[in-house]
């Protein structure tokens, strides 16, 4: 009996709220149908038919951002080795 109350209920709920979602709706349907047409001249534009040269332009990129990465490292490195060395103490006479 609880579970069909809370169902009735719940049910109750969502009719009332579907009149609240709704409204409105006229307004957004103008922006969201330019945006959409924005954005499929936007897509059309990037697409590139050919496969292979998606593919070698992400490898082209991936390797770029590797060798920088490596180069990074290698001066983070060598701040390092300068930061490590031991400093001389100045010896009292």
């Amino acid at each position: 009996m609880k579970v069909v109350k809370l169902i009735l209920v719940l049910g109750l709920i969502v009719i009332a709220n579907s009149g609240i979602v709704i409204a409105n709706i006229a307004h957004f349907d103008e922006v969201w149908a330019k945006r959409a047409q924005r954005a499929k001249q936007i897509a059309e534009k990037a697409y590139d038919p050919n496969p292979h040269h998606v593919a070698n332009h992400l490898n082209h990129k991936t390797h770029q951002a590797h060798k920088a990465h490596k180069r990074d490292l290698k001066k983070q490195g060598e701040n390092k080795k300068k930061e490590s060395k031991p400093r001389k103490m100045p010896r009292n006479v």
